[in-house]
């Protein structure tokens, strides 16, 4: 099922850790809008912005996945306003800075674990105007040390 022109609901929900563990990462319908709403307005535009493909590494997350992976208790991934990518064929550093000053409307972009690491996007809720906060991430889940980029 394509959400968008680039993006799927199988990539935006896939997991090997899910995969592992038997957790059932099914989205609710309410997930997939919002899934839809971050692939049509953050996902699409970067992917055009940065003239690449983009690869996801992790999206939707039910709470228990999140759990597993060590993610924030409050997370956008788990609901379906958050995805990680990495950007194939340019560099995640180059990649952060473009799309950081950009017109995009993401409420958070996070350049995590240097420049071998993922970028995460996410949108903010309904009704919520975006805060286009940008930050790094040094660490590991449970432990992340997060620092604020200024323009």
């Amino acid at each position: 099922m394509f959400l968008s022109p680039h993006f799927t609901l199988g990539e935006l929900t896939k997991s090997a850790l899910a995969l592992r563990q038997g957790i059932d990462n099914t989205p609710t319908a309410t997930q997939i809008a919002a899934l839809a709403t971050l692939c049509e307005t953050v996902l699409e535009p970067v992917r055009s912005l940065v003239g690449v493909p983009i690869r996801i590494t992790s999206g939707f997350r039910c709470a228990a996945l999140n759990a597993a992976v060590g993610g924030s208790k409050t997370s956008a991934h788990m609901d379906g306003r958050a995805a990680d990518i990495e950007t194939v064929g340019m560099g995640l550093i180059e990649a952060f800075d473009v799309i950081r000053h950009s017109s995009i409307p993401y409420d958070q972009i996070i350049q995590e674990c240097g420049p071998e690491g993922w970028i995460h996007l996410g949108i903010a809720a309904d009704g919520t105007a975006p805060r286009r906060e940008m930050l790094t991430a040094t660490g590991s889940p449970g432990a992340w040390t997060y620092t604020r980029v200024y323009v």
